[in-house]
């Protein structure tokens, strides 16, 4: 079997964050499967190309094969893409094509609807009202109601946590939903080096301080769904009786940035919050590794890989309730904590008192995220013929 797997990016154009890196799991597992992945993309990462031979096919693994082809303005169009993603559909089996708004989505579904190919499609949020009631939002319904609900039955949908399930029904309702979540290499988090929360610090924001008490770290591009300003809102309140926390944040910038820096002057904590840049991934497994507590304030999440990369370091997680992650709770391994500045201080003081074991996040995440389980759910659902 060949499948053309169609993304807008592929790694490492790790600044997209999570997504990324699932793709990239699940495409070498895939392909470890004696199953032929070919990948075409383009060169975009962030607002910049990758430093990648464009437009031909380069083999990353076994029975895996990626093409990014040039754009010519960057996230916009790619004129070599337009012209070679016909013949890529042609010579598979199988497409399987990443979220549902960019130009490569029109062009790879309406290419596999004209060869009668097979097709699945991963929306990864494309279906949650934040995306659909932001920026564009008449061109999206336009997409959704002549390009979309019309062959809609015509496509297996992947949902990658119980949440997309849900926002697919809700404009899809007699569609083929399979939930899958995403996975990450468990092993590759296991043995990080052990680091003093001063020397994080410093190794991160580049400050020494003679004590830290807490290191509170969250992670993601700095946009505005990931509601950064939340959580920095309720660190502000949690610092009045924990002076010595600090607070990191990883993340390019996505728009959000000098408006997050702002929120930091105002409230006087540029000696507490550092945005951090981009990290890569030794330094993300050291920040997970060490920090005190992760935390994701998000406004919306199709699964939130970061999540179970933190567990998997064995470290407690406080979660948006808008994220698929109230099993947390259940599991004893953080806290489901609704979206606003109150519930997220209060999280912050009401997690060091669970006394959460790390054993409890870990195993969790070998047992039911590690590549290798939610790949063969995968194949059984979307590549075995039943």
């Amino acid at each position: 079997m060949r499948i053309c797997l169609v993304s807008h990016s592929f790694f490492p154009a790790i600044f997209y964050g999570g997504p990324i890196f699932a793709t990239w799991g699940l495409s070498k597992k895939i392909a470890n499967n004696n199953v032929n992945v070919y990948v075409s993309t383009t060169n975009a990462n962030g607002n910049v190309k990758l430093d990648i031979l464009t437009n031909k096919y380069i083999q990353k693994d076994e029975n895996l094969f990626v093409k990014y082809y040039n754009e010519q303005i960057i996230h916009k169009f790619s004129f070599s893409f337009l012209l070679g993603i016909w013949t890529d559909i042609k010579k598979s089996d199988l497409i399987y094509i990443q979220y549902l708004f960019h130009y490569t989505v029109f062009l790879a579904l309406i290419s596999s609807l004209i060869q009668n190919k097979k097709i699945i499609i991963c929306p990864r949020g494309s279906f949650s009202s934040f995306t659909l009631n932001n920026r564009l939002k008449y061109i999206k319904s336009f997409w959704l109601r002549f390009f979309v609900k019309p062959f809609a039955n015509k496509i297996s949908w992947h949902a990658s946590s119980y949440l997309e399930v849900d926002d697919i029904r809700n404009h899809l309702p007699k569609t083929k939903i399979i939930e899958v979540n995403d996975g990450i290499d468990f092993e590759s988090f296991q043995n990080a080096k052990k680091i003093d929360k001063c020397d994080l610090v410093k190794k991160f924001a580049k400050i020494r301080f003679d004590k830290v008490s807490e290191v509170i770290f969250s992670m993601g591009r700095l946009h505005k769904i990931k509601r950064f300003d939340i959580l920095i809102e309720a660190f502000f309140l949690y610092k009045q009786g924990n002076k010595k926390a600090k607070l990191l944040i990883a993340g390019g910038d996505d728009g959000a940035k000098k408006e997050l820096s702002k929120q930091i002057k105002k409230l006087k904590l540029e000696d507490s919050v550092f945005l951090i840049g981009m990290v890569n991934f030794k330094e993300k497994k050291e920040l997970l590794s060490n920090c005190s507590v992760f935390c994701l304030a998000s406004e919306c999440e199709s699964f939130g890989i970061v999540i179970a990369e933190a567990l998997a370091c064995g470290t407690p997680v406080i979660v948006s309730d808008k994220t698929p992650w109230k099993l947390v709770k259940n599991k004893k391994i953080g806290i489901f904590a609704e979206n606003k500045i109150r519930s997220f201080f209060q999280s912050l003081k009401q997690i060091e008192t669970l006394k959460i074991l790390p054993s409890n996040c870990r195993n969790y995440v070998r047992d039911f995220l590690d590549w290798e389980i939610v790949s063969e759910t995968f194949i059984k659902s979307f590549l075995i013929k039943k």
